[in-house]
């Protein structure tokens, strides 16, 4: 008896293990923002070399690829009203000084490339979006630094029109600090 018992829960737990779930997905709209990601479009490149020349502080691709307009936001604690990230001013001239201010603070600075996506939605609407790690060099405390970075870019035909990046800012507070000691 013991052995027919023991058959028959391991069978019935073998059972239980293989039958499949069928719960259907809830009934909703449909989701516009998917899309298709790629890596090896014009724009993912764009960015790319914008990322190279940063590095080089040379900001001639930010007037070639960014419209004068563009809104870009930091998104940083603190940086928010109403809810809502604070635009960096100045368009594309505020956001090529961003960029600028860096090398005024830190030497050796460099960026990983190599993860970068382009996601096209069904509705057309196009971002570029970058995770990687910036390094640099603190020109005031000489403190070798590693940060991760995310930034993201919207497009309007091959125009950058608006963007933002998430980056812990605590090394530049430090090396601004200690700009002003000297």
């Amino acid at each position: 008896m013991k052995k027919l018992l023991l058959c028959f829960l391991a069978s019935a737990s073998l059972i239980a293990c293989t039958n499949q779930e069928t719960k259907k997905a809830e009934n909703s709209a449909e989701d516009k923002d998917t899309g298709t990601w790629t890596s090896l479009d014009s724009k993912t490149i764009k960015v790319r070399q914008l990322l190279e020349y940063y590095v080089k502080n040379d900001t001639s691709v930010v007037y070639e690829i960014v419209v004068d307009t563009m809104k870009f936001s930091d998104q940083l604690a603190n940086n928010q009203e109403n809810g809502v990230t604070k635009v960096n001013t100045g368009g594309r001239v505020g956001f090529a000084q961003i960029t600028r201010n860096d090398h005024q603070y830190f030497s050796d600075i460099s960026l990983t490339t190599d993860n970068m996506r382009t996601l096209v939605s069904k509705d057309g609407n196009m971002a570029t979006v970058y995770w990687g790690m910036w390094s640099g060099t603190g020109r005031f405390t000489k403190n070798k630094c590693t940060v991760p970075v995310h930034l993201y870019f919207f497009w309007k035909g091959d125009k950058i029109v608006s963007g933002g990046r998430f980056v812990d800012p605590t090394v530049s507070k430090e090396e601004f600090a200690a700009s002003q000691k000297k």
